[in-house]
């Protein structure tokens, strides 16, 4: 299964390049990769054309795989 952080290693980029290159912050990419996020649409699209897959398969990673269904966490209140 393909997730924001396997395709990082393959392309050998660390969340601050990825994120230099997507025009966000390095924090940004770590919310994505956890689960807390997911990007718009607009980064979507970039991270196709930077990994060089279709949006297709990035939308899959961001919203149908298991692996972010179970991980993505709405912010919870602290008390």
């Amino acid at each position: 299964m393909n997730t924001l952080k396997v395709l990082r290693a393959k392309k050998d980029v660390s969340q601050q390049e990825l994120g230099e290159k997507l025009g966000v912050s390095q924090n940004t990419v770590s919310s994505w990769e956890k689960g807390y996020t997911k990007p718009s649409t607009k980064n979507m699209l970039k991270m196709a054309d930077f990994f060089e897959i279709s949006l297709s398969e990035v939308y899959d990673i961001f919203f149908t795989t298991k692996y972010y269904k179970t991980l993505y966490k709405y912010p919870k209140n602290k008390k």
